[in-house]
């Protein structure tokens, strides 16, 4: 669930920004599409890709790791699939003060999503070091990039959010294949911090 939903959005934003005669994919955000004549298409990938955060979610769960990291970290994956319901769901084109309620939320994902990683990170170091230590990396280098888009030149944002999106989404899939793989990791988690 948590592959498809992430194939899934990734092809809706790049069927959206196909059809529509306005759209590009560097020169245009994901916000941009939803904007537009194919709002339903960036709404579809958002609720899709919704479905792959909380199916990362329960996989997690499922592994019963007591750390106090590894808890917050999924609670935040909680706050993460509310956050981009709201985002899908509510229409920040359409009213006076939809754009700042619109950015509120994306400043709430680009804080929560770094510290899932973060904080989600030690347990993998545990299971295996070299991937433990390459989610340390990816959460640092996208906390500290994140913050860029809003001062990329409009000519190329698009394509820095989606770069942005992409290294979210290989999160997301990097989880999805561990949970397939070994949806029982708790075995190989050490009795102690098991729940």
């Amino acid at each position: 669930m948590a592959i498809a939903g992430c194939a899934i959005s990734v092809v809706c934003d790049l069927l959206g920004a196909a059809l529509s005669d306005r759209i590009g994919l560097a020169s245009d955000t994901i916000s941009n599409l939803a904007a537009g004549k194919w709002d339903i298409l960036s709404d579809l990938g958002i609720y899709a890709f919704v479905v792959g955060v909380l199916a990362v979610t329960i996989g997690l769960v499922r592994w019963r790791v007591s750390r106090w990291d590894w808890r917050l970290g999924t609670v935040l994956l909680v706050v993460l699939a509310l956050d981009y319901t709201l985002i899908a769901a509510y229409e920040a084109y359409s009213t006076g003060e939809g754009m700042q309620i619109h950015y509120k939320l994306v400043y709430l994902m680009g804080v929560a999503f770094p510290l899932t990683v973060l904080l989600t990170a030690g347990q993998f170091y545990e299971i295996d070091r070299r991937l433990g230590i390459a989610l340390y990396v990816g959460g640092v280098v996208w906390a500290l990039a994140a913050p860029f888009l809003f001062v990329v030149p409009t000519g190329w944002d698009g394509l820095y959010e989606r770069a942005l999106a992409f290294g979210k989404l290989g999160w997301f899939v990097t989880m999805g294949v561990m949970i397939w793989r070994d949806p029982d990791i708790v075995r190989r988690v050490p009795e102690d911090e098991r729940s």
